[in-house]
């Protein structure tokens, strides 16, 4: 299998400082993608929110600190020593891992195996708030086992999208991913096994592969992963282990016909960068995007806009009982859709 290369995201990409060493070694036989990627280097977005200078002014502090804080967690869970007095664990412990996640404050919570394509393969340099400057560093992958998991966002803020309102509520969910992470990390640690977490800052590997192989959704058109109970309205997080327990598998409850029948983040998006058209990445099914299209739409609403997770009708949080029934059943698929439009039209 193919490994992930963190430098192809386009956070890794547009960040990078135009005519420098890394600018020109990365982008040497990517002209088209070089000239995309120019129109929105280093643009930064919330000052293009459409509200007042005093509404800047007074709001904006709100989050100013997030990312000083996720350091400080990061750091601390870091720092936190690996007990050398190991603690047994079975296999069947899995179970209250994942209740002991959901007590620091995650919705749902998977386990899967990690081989060495779940990992990038070299950093993007996306580490700078934390002080670590690691771009094109290769990846060493050292642990054994990914437990993946879900914060629940504010699904009011994320309806109001794409508005302050919705970036508020996934910067909040970002926070939470991080104190979450650095808790489960530093408890693994306390009980002799290494570990490492993930949050907005620092990421080992794509959390949305994992979260589909530890069976907490599938992946839907918009890419995201398509929870039962919340849909798209929440953030991953991961802690990295090497205590090895009972994994996960996949779930299938028809999400890729219910899709195809659906496909409002598709209509709805407002820079047209979602696609129908598949591809398999690693045996898994993903959609063709254009993520420099999704950014454009940042740069101009002054958010990072949110329209696919708010028009998603499982976000909206479906009835459950017909969800448990819609798989290889069109009929129930149509019930949903068509209920779903009664109540909000094509998105609340």
């Amino acid at each position: 299998m193919k490994k992930y290369d963190e430098r192809n995201t386009l956070f890794s990409r547009v960040n990078l400082e135009k005519n420098s060493k890394d600018y020109k070694e990365y982008y040497k036989d990517k002209l088209e993608q070089k000239q995309k990627d120019d129109l929105q280097r280093r643009l930064p977005f919330r000052h293009k929110l459409r509200k007042s200078d005093r509404f800047k002014e007074l709001f904006f502090p709100i989050t100013q600190h997030n990312k000083i804080y996720i350091k400080n967690l990061f750091d601390t869970a870091n720092a936190y020593p690996v007990n050398n007095s190991r603690t047994n664990i079975p296999a069947e412990f899995s179970k209250n891992i994942k209740e002991i996640t959901k007590y620091y404050g995650a919705a749902s919570v998977g386990i899967t195996k990690l081989d060495d394509a779940s990992y990038y393969s070299h950093f993007g340099g996306l580490n700078n708030y934390l002080g670590i400057d690691n771009y094109g560093d290769k990846i060493n992958p050292k642990y054994k086992t990914a437990i993946v998991f879900t914060v629940l966002m504010d699904l009011e803020m994320i309806n109001k999208g794409p508005d302050f309102e919705e970036l508020l509520a996934t910067e909040e969910a970002y926070v939470q991913v991080a104190a979450v992470g650095a808790r489960l990390e530093m408890y693994l640690k306390e009980l002799g096994y290494k570990s490492q977490s993930m949050n907005s800052e620092f990421y080992l590997a794509p959390l949305v592969p994992l979260a589909y192989d530890a069976g907490l959704g599938e992946i839907g058109m918009c890419n995201h992963i398509v929870t039962k109970e919340f849909g798209n309205n929440v953030r991953l997080g991961a802690v990295f282990t090497n205590l090895e327990v009972n994994y996960d598998t996949p779930v299938d409850f028809g999400l890729y016909d219910f899709c195809k029948r659906c496909a409002l983040c598709l209509m709805n998006c407002p820079s047209k960068a979602i696609t129908h058209k598949e591809r398999i990445v690693n045996g898994r099914r993903f959609y063709k995007f254009n993520d420099n299209k999704c950014y454009d739409i940042w740069l101009k609403s002054g958010t990072d806009c949110g329209t696919c997770l708010s028009s998603c009708p499982f976000t909206q949080q479906l009835d459950l009982d017909l969800v448990n029934k819609m798989k290889n059943n069109p009929e129930i698929m149509d019930k949903i859709l068509n209920d779903f439009y009664q109540k909000y039209g094509r998105r609340p």
